[in-house]
């Protein structure tokens, strides 16, 4: 929970005794539907890994410091766990569960009135959440992940996973806008941890989507390595990242590097040439999942000490893979290593390098990375980067609890309410409610006009 004396800020607070008094009196200021759901123990989650205090990190441009930045990006990173598809949906949505009211420590009232008693500072909606971020920099964004990174990682070791690292790039499209906003390309990329078949993103580094991918991914590796509590033994890289001098000099670091390779290098077609020659002995292995093809039947041979590559230093060992589909038709695909491994190793890495493409795949048809609607493109990426750490974040909660029942989604109505008057807030069944205002009649009464206008802000605008 942030510190209120530390900010100077009213934090709403549980207070049955005080809220019950109210409801006699025939006041209050807001009701809304509770949700005791999968928010419950993510938040305990959160607080148990210090998530609030490492938010609060985030580089603050405003001159006027009324509202927390660990906020911002408390809301940021629900609404990517969530899936909430805007920003305006998202400050209502998460004002909808007593574990955020009791736990994470925002809630409707602040949205609505502020953080600050009679003050008349702006309050906490989308337009003070998209100003902050607008704000913020590309590049105050990175040294903000770099600053967290090891804090990130000593409290929750299991976003390291196996402690097999996975370099990829994304490109996002910020669309254009009205009032004639110009929309842009940013290459996004991105390095995780991989371990018991679940992708961990760490960083992301965006730039302008001209940079080609082994730029950026030098300047990540090199920024990553000295905060990461352990040396990792094995990087997986994308074609976009080859460099026989690079990997030289990481295999010399003690970071065995395993990557594809391109059609169109020497490498692949001395080892495609070598697959072919007559005895060559061939495993069958488990075959891959293809999206609209029929599986093929999978193959592996592999070789060592190859020098084929002119610009690396030191010998790889190859694997061709062949992939046998039902029409007959072959593919091949050649993917070398750093370290001395047989065919079927490498094949098992290279099936690990494709959960990024997997994750990547998931983060855009489920998690709306490609549909964040137009928005200042501060705004945009700062919601792209707290969907990689909600995805991060939300394997590290099911690797640590054990299982998750079904997919997040955003809370729904429970049975219970947040009645809220003043400071304070309470949850009390429909039952309880009813009974104060029957017992109190004429106060409600009185109070009429207030209570319908309390309603209907809660309800939302009409759909």
């Amino acid at each position: 929970m942030p510190n209120s004396t530390s900010h100077n800020w009213e934090l709403v607070v549980e207070n049955r005794e005080a809220v019950v008094a109210a409801l006699a009196r025939g006041e209050c200021e807001g009701l809304l539907p509770a949700a005791e759901d999968f928010l419950d123990e993510f938040a305990d989650f959160c607080l148990e890994i210090g998530l609030p205090a490492l938010l609060e990190q985030l580089p603050d441009p405003r001159a006027r410091r009324s509202i927390p930045a660990c906020f911002f990006g408390n809301l940021l990173l629900h609404k990517a766990l969530l899936r909430i598809p805007s920003l305006k949906q998202a400050t209502r949505v998460l004002f909808r569960s007593p574990a955020v009211l009791r736990r994470l420590g925002f809630n409707w009232r602040q949205s609505h009135a502020g953080f600050y008693a009679n003050a008349g500072v702006k309050p906490f909606n989308e337009e003070a959440l998209a100003d902050f971020f607008a704000a913020l920099a590309p590049e105050q964004l990175w040294e903000y992940q770099l600053q967290m990174l090891p804090q990130l990682l000593a409290a929750c070791p299991e976003l390291l996973g196996a402690g097999t690292l996975v370099l990829d790039s994304i490109t996002v499209t910020v669309p254009a806008g009205h009032r004639g906003r110009a929309g842009a390309q940013y290459k996004a990329c991105v390095l995780s941890a991989s371990g018991r078949g679940q992708l961990f993103p760490l960083l992301c580094l965006f730039a302008p989507s001209t940079v080609n991918d082994l730029t950026l991914g030098k300047q990540v590796l090199a920024a990553a390595l000295p905060r990461l509590p352990a040396r990792p033994r094995h990087l997986l890289l994308d074609r976009g990242f080859l460099d026989g001098a690079w990997l030289g000099e990481l295999a010399a670091q003690g970071l065995a590097v395993v990557m594809g390779v391109r059609s169109d290098m020497h490498i692949y077609e001395d080892l495609i040439g070598l697959s072919r020659l007559p005895g060559t002995p061939w495993e069958r292995v488990s075959p891959p999942k293809l999206h609209g093809r029929p599986r093929p039947e999978r193959y592996v041979t592999g070789f060592t000490q190859v020098e084929s590559w002119d610009s690396c230093p030191v010998p790889l060992a190859g694997a061709v893979l062949r992939d046998e589909f039902p029409d007959g038709t072959r593919r091949y695909q050649v993917v070398v290593s750093t370290e001395a491994a047989s065919a079927k190793t490498l094949h098992t890495w290279a099936r690990k390098r494709r959960q990024i493409e997997e994750a990547f795949m998931a983060l855009t048809r489920y998690w709306n990375l490609d549909e964040l609607g137009s928005c200042r493109h501060g705004v945009y990426l700062a919601q792209v980067y707290f969907t990689f750490l909600a995805y991060a974040l939300l394997g590290a909660f099911v690797a640590r609890e054990g299982e998750l029942v079904g997919p997040p989604a955003p809370a729904l109505p429970g049975r219970e309410l947040v009645i809220y008057w003043g400071p304070y807030y309470a949850i009390l069944l429909p039952s309880e409610l009813f009974t104060l205002v029957f017992d109190n009649l004429p106060a409600w009464q009185a109070n009429r006009g207030r209570w319908l206008e309390a309603l209907r802000y809660c309800e939302g605008p009409p759909p």
